[in-house]
């Protein structure tokens, strides 16, 4: 199995590099057709890693008529309107299957939702330091961000929706070329999303190694034992996240709690599409959705580790996004 995944990912990498000249032409002759204005809003779904954000991800581009990088278009960051296109035309929406499963964010099918991490480096930051400041990004940088985006909705004719936890640091740039882009903050309870880290961690390499998204207290953090360093890395992040949301108005931004989602699925989407609407994104739901899904919680890690990260989590004042 693995063998078979690794040719595929061989053939699908060689085919990329044929076709990418011709795309970048189709790409830009779409572009010279399409207007600047964008009537249809992005958002973008962020939080700290583990937190929920992929399960959303995946209810929402189920449940409504959405553009969205897809396990299929990802391998296209550089053209994403033209891939885009393509993929409508050859794999319509109505035929998307509802697959809740993934692994670290990834997920399976063609279809299945993608964080495209490689359309982002684009433009910012990779590694250990990925925090950007408000007017750190050029102009030229915003506008090559604002443009991509905006070609993506013409020619899907629907908003975009994104998830890559590390737009959780990139929400000023984001804020700055897209005015009006909006934030569905994934929260889920402390102790279980350090212990999902720490797994993550364990089963990726081991427990001191740092897994996913880097906060801008990063250096500090990285000085702490471990189970420190879990919770760390999810308070921080949301503390940014508030930091952003003080800034850039309360009003783009919808807290969602992980647990809520799993309980009662369509209250979450009555919040979001009340949300969605007051903040202009034209929304077409064409897909039910499970009302319920399992939860995770409780003890995942060692006696030891759960007894750590419960302690240090007692030290960290929930932020308040009410």
């Amino acid at each position: 199995m693995r063998l078979v995944s690794i040719w595929q990912h061989r053939v699908t990498r060689r085919l990329v590099s044929w076709i990418y000249p011709l795309l970048k032409i189709f790409e830009a002759n779409i572009l010279k057709r399409l207007a600047d204005v964008n009537s249809h809003p992005p958002m973008f779904i962020i939080g700290p890693p583990r937190s929920g954000t992929t399960l959303l991800y995946q209810v929402l581009v189920n449940r409504y008529k959405l553009a969205y990088f897809s396990n299929f278009s990802a391998n296209f960051p550089q053209t994403p309107i033209a891939a885009l296109w393509i993929e409508n035309t050859l794999f319509p929406k109505g035929n998307t299957k509802n697959a809740y499963t993934s692994k670290y964010g990834i997920t399976k099918g063609w279809q299945g939702p993608h964080e495209c991490g490689e359309f982002w480096y684009r433009w910012f930051p990779r590694g250990k330091y990925v925090y950007v400041a408000p007017g750190e990004t050029s102009k030229v940088h915003l506008n090559e961000l604002a443009r991509n985006v905006t070609g993506m909705s013409k020619v899907t004719q629907s908003s975009v929706i994104f998830k890559n936890v590390y737009n959780s640091m990139r929400i000023a740039p984001i804020v700055e070329a897209l005015p009006q882009a909006s934030f569905l903050v994934c929260r889920r309870n402390l102790v279980d999303t350090a212990q999902s880290i720490l797994s993550s961690r364990e089963d990726t390499r081991d427990e001191i190694s740092w897994w996913s998204l880097p906060p801008k207290e990063i250096d500090v953090i990285k000085t702490h034992p471990y189970w420190e360093q879990v919770v760390e890395q999810v308070y921080y992040t949301y503390q940014q996240i508030m930091e952003d949301r003080i800034r850039f108005g309360r009003d783009r931004f919808l807290s969602i709690k992980y647990e809520t989602l799993c309980r009662d699925t369509y209250s979450v989407l009555d919040k979001v599409e009340a949300f969605l609407i007051s903040r202009g994104v034209k929304l077409e739901a064409y897909k039910d959705v499970p009302r319920e899904f399992q939860m995770s919680t409780g003890q995942k890690v060692s006696d030891q580790d759960y007894q750590r990260i419960v302690a240090i989590a007692a030290q960290f004042e929930d932020p308040d996004f009410e």
